[in-house]
């Protein structure tokens, strides 16, 4: 899956991610509400959708530090990959606390 995602079994919903976070990873001033209405109408909420671009550019992040200083990635993909819980369930968000509590 770390190789090609596209032939990988992953719902349709998995896919609107990964094309997502592949758009976002390669042309990061391109990305519309067009965009982000796709991940919408696949299943994802407008929370899913912050956590995607937040890991996602955290990923990029890393990434970018690690060759910026010629460090070497871990090689074992695989492994890792196989850890990850593609399941669709995501942790409840609780979003607004400080707009509830202003001045506080």
């Amino acid at each position: 899956m770390g190789e090609d995602y596209r032939h990988a079994d992953l719902t349709p919903k998995q896919e609107a991610m990964l094309e997502f976070a592949e758009f976002l990873t390669v042309s990061p001033s391109s990305v519309t509400q067009t965009n982000v209405d796709v991940l919408r109408d696949a299943g994802w909420t407008d929370e899913d959708v912050i956590d995607i671009v937040h890991i996602t550019a955290l990923y990029n992040y890393q990434v970018r530090v690690a060759e910026g200083l010629g460090i070497e990635l871990e090689e074992d993909k695989e492994e890792i990959s196989a850890r990850l819980s593609f399941s669709g369930k995501v942790a409840p968000k609780s979003f607004g606390s400080i707009a509830a509590h202003p001045g506080t």
